[in-house]
C-alpha cells in the first residue's frame, strides 16, 4: 500500500524566510512588526509604533515590497477601525496590471489569493 502524498507547504516557508528581514525594516522605521495568523494563505502582520520617533509607514511598505520583489496594491490602502491602516503587498501573483505613471502600477482585479502580505499599521502620532 502506497503512503498518501503530503502537500507541500511552500507559503509558510517563504513567509518565514521574509519575516526576519521585514522585522528589520520595521525597526529602522520605528515599528515593531509582529506576526498575526497561520501563514497558510497570506502573511498577516501588524506594525506597531515602537520608537519615540517613527518614519513614514508608506515608505516602510514600499521598502518591504522592494525587498521581496513585490508591489504595494494601491487600491488596498485603506484606513480601518481606530485609525489603523491596511496595506497589501503583492508577491508573484498572476493578476492584470494597469500602468498609472511614476513607476506605479494599479493591480486589477483583486482575485487571486496566492502569495501576499497583509500589513495592518497602527500609525504613530
Amino acid at each position: 500500500m502506497e503512503a498518501p502524498k503530503k502537500p507541500i507547504h511552500a507559503k509558510p516557508s517563504l513567509y518565514a524566510f521574509y519575516f526576519e528581514a521585514i522585522k528589520e525594516i520595521g525597526m529602522r522605521y520605528g515599528y515593531n512588526i509582529v506576526l498575526r495568523g497561520s501563514m497558510s494563505r497570506d502573511l498577516d502582520l501588524i506594525a506597531i509604533p515602537w520608537a519615540e520617533k517613527i518614519k513614514p509607514w508608506r515608505k516602510m511598505c514600499d521598502l518591504i515590497a522592494e525587498l521581496i520583489g513585490g508591489d504595494v496594491l494601491e487600491d488596498s490602502i485603506k484606513e480601518t477601525h481606530h485609525g489603523r491602516i491596511w496595506c497589501v503587498i503583492n508577491i508573484n501573483r498572476d493578476i492584470q496590471s494597469q500602468y498609472q505613471g511614476r513607476g506605479r502600477y494599479k493591480f486589477i482585479p483583486y482575485q487571486d489569493p496566492q502569495f501576499y502580505i497583509d500589513i495592518s499599521i497602527i500609525p504613530g502620532k
